[in-house]
């Protein structure tokens, strides 16, 4: 089996427009400088018979100095990246292109005002490069460990004919992050459903998805009178499988299970404190620890 202290494959290409970028200088508890960037790229790609305009965050974070006191070369590439001309500044058209080759996907997690747990994903990216003259393009290939396959259904409780894949990606000392890919392609669904299993490892590829989507619907029932429209505006961040291994990997490249296991209690306890943490800030009376919900994995 591989060993769970083998960082998956997790590889995030993004070629796009830049829109904006923000910067902000720091220093580490150890007391170490840095600086992150956060800034978002617009990407207009065709795939399938659909063409998509996305705009996509990405975040940058880099320490001056090597633990050697060398200066870090992904810290010198943020401050090229001030170099680039955005959208906000100069307008789309006269906007820099940027290409991102290196970046990873990462699980997301916080605690929303509400005291909800909130579970997505972000990018992440140290390297910045000139994008002029390629193709605009926004994918994804990440090995996963498959946690959970089932049926989309809409607010109406009715299949929306798409599959959700809950994937494990093994990060960097062995921790686990768990993040949601969407199959939508017809042929895709059949094809996954046949051959890809729960506690399979697999390499999935595909698009990235940054969209808003405005949806109208009447204000209320009126017992008289028009029914005046509403429009809302809602953000689809999605990850779509549109290709990947034909089945899971054999047993030298796969991750055992067990291994698995006991990186999701990890991750479990820390997403318990996370909310534990967050009542604790908002001087709320002494929070426990909640009880585990039951689990929504078949595999555990």
């Amino acid at each position: 089996m591989k060993d769970i202290m083998t960082q998956a494959n997790n590889k995030i290409t993004i070629i796009g427009k830049l829109l904006d970028a923000t910067f902000n200088k720091g220093t580490t508890s150890e007391g170490k400088p840095y600086e992150r960037a956060n800034l978002t790229v617009r990407v207009t790609q065709k795939y399938g018979n659909r063409t998509e305009t996305s705009e996509i965050p990405v975040s940058a974070f880099a320490t001056q100095y090597t633990k050697t006191g060398a200066v870090n070369p992904a810290y010198t590439n943020i401050q090229s990246l001030k170099e680039f001309k955005t959208a906000q500044n100069v307008g789309i058209d006269n906007a820099d292109s940027i290409r991102m080759t290196s970046a990873n996907l990462q699980e997301n997690a916080f605690v929303a005002k509400s005291g909800q747990l909130v579970n997505g994903w972000q990018i992440r990216s140290s390297f910045f490069n000139p994008g002029k003259g390629i193709d605009e393009t926004a994918t994804f290939s990440v090995d996963i460990f498959i946690m959970d396959m089932h049926e989309e259904m809409d607010r109406e409780e009715n299949p929306t004919g798409r599959l959700i894949v809950k994937g494990g990606i093994v990060q960097y000392g062995g921790k686990l992050d768990v993040v949601e890919f969407v199959v939508e392609s017809p042929e895709c669904v059949e094809h996954i459903s046949r051959n890809w299993q729960v506690n399979d490892t697999v390499n999935a590829r595909g698009r990235i998805r940054f969209t808003s989507l405005e949806e109208k619907r009447a204000s209320s029932e009126a017992s008289w009178g028009e029914e005046v429209p509403e429009t809302t505006t809602r953000t689809m961040r999605e990850l779509i499988i549109t290709t990947g291994d034909p089945e899971g990997k054999e047993e030298e490249f796969a991750y055992d299970q067990a291994d698995i296991k006991k990186a999701f209690n990890v991750r479990k306890a820390n997403m318990e404190q996370l909310q534990i943490d967050a009542k604790n800030k908002a001087s709320k009376p002494a929070a426990q620890a909640a009880a585990p919900a039951k689990s929504a994995y078949s595999w555990e």
